[in-house]
C-alpha cells in the first residue's frame, strides 16, 4: 500500500491509497460528501471486494484504521447518492483525481490495454460484467421510465459522454430539486419531507394518482422516495414558492412547524 495522498473537494478532504497499483478512497470521506445520513450503514451495503479496512498514518486521533472503498465502490455510492453534487463529485473524480494520480506517477504502471469487451470510459476501463452487475442491482428499484433512463445515464458514463434524456424521463426528486435552489445539506434535511409531501398532494390532485416511488438511498432516513420527471418542474416550482418564506425563515435562524 503506497503512502496516503489527500485531495481538496469544495472544501472537503478526500484521502486515497494505492493498493496494488489501484486507488482507494477513505470511505468516510466519499460519504460525507455525498451526503448519506448514515455513512457506515452505506459502506456496509459495498460488496465485500470492494471495501477494505486498513490502518492510515493520518494524523488524525484515535483509532487508525479507516474503512476504504475501491474505484468501483466509489461509483455504487455515487449513484445511490440523492445529491445533484453526486454527478459532479464522480466528474471530479474522472477528469481530476484519477489523472493526477497517473501523472504524478503514484499510479504505479501504465493501465493495461483494455480487452475486447470493454468500454473505455473517462475514469478508465469498464468491464461488461461490472456494467451488468449495476444495471441488474439498479433496474429492480426503479418504475420502468425510470429503468430505461437509468440505463441510457450509465452506459453514456461509461462512455465518457453526457446522457441525452427526454424531459419525460428524467428523474427529478425533491431533495434534488430544493438542493438545485443553493439550500445546504441541513436545510434539504429539514424541508424534504414535508416538501414532498406537499408536491405529493398536488401532484394527485392534478393527476388523480400519487407519484412512482422508489427504494431511498443507503443509509438515508428515508426508505421511499417519490420520483417526479422533468416534465413535473413547474409542479415543483408552484409548491416551492409557497414555502420559499418558510424556508428562508429557516436558514436565518426561525424554528418552523411544516404540515403537509
Amino acid at each position: 500500500m503506497s503512502a496516503l495522498q489527500v485531495f481538496a473537494y469544495e472544501g472537503s478532504e478526500v484521502r486515497t491509497v494505492l493498493v496494488d497499483g489501484e486507488p482507494w478512497f477513505v470511505g468516510a470521506d466519499v460519504t460525507a460528501i455525498l451526503g448519506y445520513a448514515n455513512g457506515r450503514d452505506a459502506l456496509s451495503s459495498i460488496p465485500d471486494r470492494m471495501r477494505n479496512t486498513v490502518a492510515l498514518a493520518d494524523g488524525k486521533r484515535g483509532n487508525p484504521n479507516r474503512v476504504i472503498v475501491s474505484e468501483p465502490g466509489v461509483y455504487r455510492l455515487v449513484m445511490r447518492s440523492s445529491l445533484p453534487a453526486a454527478e459532479r463529485f464522480q466528474d471530479w473524480l474522472a477528469e481530476d483525481v484519477l489523472p493526477q494520480i497517473r501523472k504524478t506517477g503514484r499510479f504505479d504502471a501504465a493501465p493495461a490495454p483494455a480487452p475486447a469487451k470493454e468500454i473505455t470510459a473517462a475514469a478508465g476501463p469498464v468491464p461488461y460484467r461490472d456494467q451488468a452487475e449495476i444495471l441488474a442491482i439498479l433496474r429492480p428499484a426503479l418504475p420502468e421510465p425510470y429503468a430505461t433512463a437509468t440505463a441510457k445515464v450509465i452506459l453514456a458514463r461509461a462512455m465518457g459522454e453526457r446522457p441525452e434524456l427526454d424531459s419525460s424521463e428524467t428523474p427529478l426528486y425533491a431533495a434534488t430539486f430544493l438542493a438545485e435552489k443553493g439550500h445546504k445539506a441541513k436545510t434539504v434535511a429539514k424541508f424534504q419531507s414535508g416538501f414532498g409531501a406537499r408536491v405529493s398532494n398536488a401532484f394527485f390532485k392534478r393527476h388523480g394518482r400519487r407519484p412512482e416511488k422508489i427504494a431511498g438511498p443507503a443509509g438515508s432516513r428515508i426508505d421511499k422516495v417519490a420520483v417526479y420527471t422533468e416534465d413535473d418542474r413547474p409542479l415543483l416550482e408552484e409548491v416551492y414558492a409557497g414555502m420559499a418564506d418558510l424556508i428562508a425563515a429557516f436558514e436565518h435562524g426561525g424554528q418552523i412547524a411544516l404540515s403537509a
